[in-house]
């Protein structure tokens, strides 16, 4: 299979293992089908607070991901899958070990937070093939790394190495071994939070990015006024005070 899912308490850990290393339209659509599954489990004692996505995020796309001929309806369903991840609202970590090309490194990118191994490698090479990013490579680099590090890496195919990718801030830290122990364990911390709260965090973040300042402001400060009426707002007032850990139920 070229994704598998599997969870561990409110963690749920998403596994890429495309065939050879290389993207097809079903490990997309695999990948998009685990994200979607995932994002409907916010409630209830098997609610996931945070998520992992490890395994091998692959160094392209298949021959016949590249030769897609299907116009607008094809090169969209290519996406699909990327784009469901990234809209999902629980918090993503991403744990990339060695190659993280193409698609990897488009699916990489909509995750919240990434972590890599020294020995990873990061590029977008589609202008080499007379082709650009199809999954949101163009869009969400810039929003990560910036315009002008976003248009180097696009416009030239450049592999950079992690300690690169750290340095620009496509990757939040590198990691000397086990990246994906690290990513569940940052995972872990991110799900002892209130749950609502870091899922309007990063509302607020990602949605903020789209709006003026003046805006995302207001915004913000609807979420907090939301969060003012949640039993999870007053149980952590209340841990606070007795000076305990929060008991946070998701409401």
């Amino acid at each position: 299979m070229s994704v598998t899912l599997e969870f561990e308490g409110p963690l749920a850990i998403i596994t890429l293992a495309p065939e050879g290393g290389r993207h097809d339209r079903a490990s997309i659509e695999a990948l998009g089908d685990a994200a979607m599954y995932v994002a409907g489990r916010l409630d209830g004692p098997e609610a996931v607070r945070a998520v992992v996505v490890t395994g091998d995020f692959g160094s392209g796309w298949t021959e016949d991901a590249l030769a897609e001929t299907e116009g607008i309806p094809g090169i969209e369903a290519l996406g699909a899958g990327v784009h469901a991840l990234a809209e999902m609202p629980q918090p993503v970590v991403a744990a990339i070990s060695g190659a993280c090309h193409g698609p990897g490194l488009e699916v990489a990118l909509a995750c919240d937070i990434r972590l890599a191994t020294g020995d990873s490698t990061f590029a977008a090479p589609e202008t080499a093939l007379g082709t650009l990013p199809r999954a949101g490579g163009t869009q969400r680099l810039g929003r990560a790394v910036g315009r002008a590090q976003a248009l180097r890496l696009l416009l030239t195919g450049d592999t950079i190495d992690a300690a690169e990718a750290r340095r620009i801030g496509l990757v939040s830290s590198v990691v000397a071994a086990d990246v994906e122990g690290a990513a569940r364990t940052l995972a872990g911390r991110i799900a002892e939070r209130g749950p609502i709260a870091t899922r309007m965090g990063k509302e607020a973040v990602q949605r903020g990015a789209e709006m003026t300042l003046e805006q995302a402001l207001r915004y913000e400060t609807d979420l907090t006024v939301m969060l003012q009426s949640t039993a999870d707002r007053a149980e952590g007032v209340r841990a606070f005070a007795a000076k305990r850990p929060p008991r946070f139920t998701g409401r």
